[in-house]
């Protein structure tokens, strides 16, 4: 940065001279002609890695709020997934509760046992029947929030693979044209120390 600011302070003092010059209408040398010429040229240079900076600043910003979308995402699956397990929990609670009070019944059944004992097999046949049922039907129920889950997160890591993907490209592209940029800068510094030779 110190090289880069006396540079800019030779260029407009060797610029004000020149014009100087102009104004008196004398005649411009050559060397004149390529310094006006690498003085407008450094302006330029430095514009476009102000512009740069600013390119850089945006994507910048355009990347923590692709994060900031992201964790939203996340924080909403999470959610989801929590709510999820709170249900499975109070399902199984309740599966729980329908045994003891099966167990409660067939323990009674059994000490009514050699009044009832035909009635009562058959009562606890139907009853597991019935458990078996709703046993089946939350695996079922609780298959298909899984898989429903597990399609919304490969569909949210896709998003996220897209975004990436383009953040990379256009970070590729900023850093493609610094390059460009840096070796314009160096083609002037060679010229500016050529010229100095001379």
């Amino acid at each position: 940065m110190a090289e880069e600011a006396v540079l800019s302070s030779v260029l407009s003092q060797v610029s004000k001279r020149i014009l100087e010059k102009l104004e008196k209408k004398q005649k411009l040398s050559t060397e004149d002609i390529l310094l006006l010429y690498l003085d407008l040229t450094h302006k330029e240079i430095r514009e476009t890695r102000r512009e740069l900076k600013e390119e850089i600043r945006e994507v910048n910003r355009r990347i923590d709020e692709t994060n900031k979308r992201i964790d939203r995402v996340q924080e909403t699956l999470l959610a989801k997934i929590d709510d999820t397990n709170k249900r499975i929990d109070e399902a199984n609670k309740r599966i729980d509760n329908v045994r003891e009070a099966l167990s409660a019944k067939i323990e009674e059944a059994n000490k009514r046992i050699d009044a009832v004992q035909e009635t009562l097999l058959a009562k606890i046949d139907e009853t597991n029947k019935r458990i078996d049922r709703v046993q089946e039907t939350l695996s079922a129920r609780i298959d298909s929030v899984q898989k429903t889950l597990l399609a919304k997160i490969e569909e949210t890591n896709k998003r996220v693979d897209k975004v990436q993907e383009t953040l990379l490209a256009k970070i590729e592209e900023v850093n493609k044209r610094i390059d460009e940029t840096n070796k314009r800068i160096d083609e002037l510094y060679k010229l500016y120390a050529e010229l100095r030779k001379q």
